[in-house]
């Protein structure tokens, strides 16, 4: 087999997780990873793809996946005997900040001469203070690292010159620190693909399953995702994806949408291989009128089959939805409201909608077949305070009366937890938003992240509601939910006594953290050592069941049949050693 050029490895929130002893709590309630943050961003597809077909051979290695599903995997034997060119290591969630350098610093123990580059939002964000890291060699910043990285990578080969390459920020062999311009930043998305097939033939390639899958239990709830643009429209506070952030930080001064045509080609591509539920990331009702219309009328012209949900920044009024109803066989919702209080909402940036507009688009969707609203809700965003959170479940409940308790409606609350993201409007302008962080570097945020509990963990202080009180009143209003949820019916009535056995749980585990911070430091720590197993229970689905998130998946003959086939290429393409063929040309030093 050719030889590997770069392995990208995803590492999770904190390295030795299995070590130590933190109760993480509900901070990956409402997403399908554990509190090790163990999906990769789907940047990592789209990388791989767009490398693959401009001639580069690449790897994915979900460590994290292999580190909770093998109690026993061995993270520095598997790099050791890894030989690629380069390895790639992603920084795009700052919940990753200890996991990533630490996986950076074995790399660089096993293979001192091989390049390290680093990628994703927060390595954009902290990209000055990343590189000083001895393990790290190159930072590639930026939404659009597809060119970059491959440039990168031919440069590295002695096919170009590093200080050639847009975007990236490297340490030179003197280790003086040189920051390239960040001048590529499309204007479109039509260059790249977010095509799984590329997950599947690694796994075919490699043997390696639990080394490909996005997250640990994929193979159970095989939901993909599918991405209309990079940037947004909207300046949501705490967010570090807002027009603001992409603007002030990451170059891009328009949002970037892919050609519906070729989001649909994505869509067809995933319901071929993957049984399991679509969701559409970003609202593509950004994209105007005639890009929503082109992307619907194209799904209904493939006749999709799989379920698919769709995330909408505003609530859509009564004639989209009888548009969805005419086009789609099975069609999801989800809308992030944070807060029933539209003076809260409108402090945290979402003063273009009212409560009232959003209780008329789920009445709305409800009477034109939507399959389920996905409604959430959460704690400690600008002026919020602990009566303002409990006010949820009430307001929650008379939700539900309105339309009949239909239990296609879900709704979920959860913290804001652990970080303010970086770059967002309130992590660059703390105090005009009642905040005070806690932590301003990135290797503040990795000492952090090994603090024993979330309310710890958390990089900042809000004028509006103190630490305690927040996690309170995240406990208090999950549990409303909970019992709300369990009476009505949407959820079965042991689904909810066990959620709130163990909030209660919960509860009594940080209080016995919150005692014993005082005791001296190794008091301390054996002490808190002694409850990790406790905490592990705890730390997943703690307000909630995770399946309550999941969408319904039905497998199909079809599938099966393009999964062969697959199988049967990939390994006859193996056998007789095909090697792709790049579609540009880089230069190298002699044709320069």
């Amino acid at each position: 087999m050719a030889q590997i050029d770069l392995v990208l490895l995803h590492a999770p929130s904190v390295y030795d997780f299995r070590e130590r002893s933190i109760m993480f709590g509900p901070v990956s309630d409402m997403v399908p990873s554990t509190p090790a943050f163990e999906m990769y961003p789907l940047g990592f597809t789209s990388m791989a793809e767009y490398m693959e077909r401009h001639g580069l051979r690449v790897r994915i290695v979900n460590l994290a996946v292999l580190m909770l599903n093998k109690p026993d995997f061995d993270v520095e034997a598997a790099i050791r005997d890894m030989n690629p060119v380069a390895f790639g290591i992603d920084l795009h969630w700052l919940p990753h900040a200890h996991g990533s350098v630490e996986i950076a610093k074995i790399v660089k123990k096993y293979h001192p001469d091989k390049p390290v580059i680093f990628g994703g939002l927060s390595s954009s964000f902290f990209h000055e203070e990343l590189i000083t890291y001895p393990s790290v060699d190159y930072v590639v910043r930026g939404d659009s690292t597809e060119e970059p990285i491959t440039r990168l990578m031919y440069a590295i080969k002695g096919r170009g010159r590093v200080q050639d390459v847009p975007n990236v920020t490297y340490k030179t062999r003197d280790g003086s620190v040189v920051v390239n311009p960040l001048d590529w930043v499309p204007d479109d998305m039509n260059d790249i693909s977010l095509d799984y097939s590329f997950n599947m033939k690694s796994v075919i390639r490699y043997r390696d399953i639990m080394g490909a899958v996005p997250f640990k239990d994929w193979l159970q709830y095989p939901v993909c995702a599918s991405l209309t643009c990079r940037g947004c429209t909207h300046n949501c506070a705490t967010c570090g994806g807002s027009a603001y952030s992409f603007r002030e930080h990451f170059g891009r001064k328009k949002v970037a949408f892919r050609d519906p045509e070729l989001l649909v080609r994505d869509i067809e591509h995933i319901q071929k291989y993957i049984p399991g539920p679509i969701f559409v990331l970003n609202d593509f009702l950004q994209g105007g009128r005639d890009y929503t219309a082109a992307f619907i009328r194209g799904l209904s012209k493939i006749n999709l089959r799989n379920p698919i949900g769709f995330e909408f920044f505003k609530p859509p009024a009564e004639e989209f939805y009888e548009f969805l109803n005419e086009n789609l066989n099975d069609y999801s919702v989800e809308i992030s409201v944070e807060s029933h209080d539209d003076e809260v909402r409108a402090a945290f940036g979402k003063s273009h909608y009212t409560m009232e507009q959003v209780e008329e688009s789920i009445a709305a969707a409800l009477r034109n077949n939507c399959s389920r609203f996905d409604l959430y809700f959460m704690t400690g965003i600008p002026t919020q305070t602990a009566a303002s959170v409990l006010e949820t479940g009430e307001y929650i409940e008379s939700l539900y009366a309105k339309v009949d308790n239909d239990k296609r409606l879900l709704a979920f609350s959860s913290p804001m937890a652990p970080f303010l993201d970086p770059g967002s409007l309130v992590y660059d302008n703390p105090e005009k938003y009642g905040y005070r962080k806690l932590a301003n570097t990135l290797e503040e945020h990795r000492q952090l992240l090994v603090q024993p509990s979330w309310r710890y963990i958390m990089n900042y202080e809000s004028d509006a509601i103190s630490k305690e009180e927040m996690v309170d009143a995240t406990y208090e209003v999950g549990k409303q939910l909970n019992s709300l949820k369990g009476r009505i019916g949407v959820i079965e009535p042991e689904v909810a006594a066990r959620t709130e056995e163990r909030i209660a749980q919960a509860r009594v585990a940080m209080a016995r953290i919150d005692a014993v911070m005082g005791d001296e430091p190794h008091v301390r720590d054996r002490k808190i050592a002694a409850l990790k197993s406790e905490f592990d229970c705890l730390s997943e689905s703690t307000v909630c069941e995770k399946t309550e998130l999941n969408w319904p998946a039905y497998a199909r003959p079809r599938n099966l049949w393009y999964c062969v086939m697959l199988w049967v290429k990939e390994n006859v393409a193996s056998l007789m050693k095909v090697v792709h063929k790049p579609e540009v040309s880089y230069e190298t030093p002699e044709n320069r």
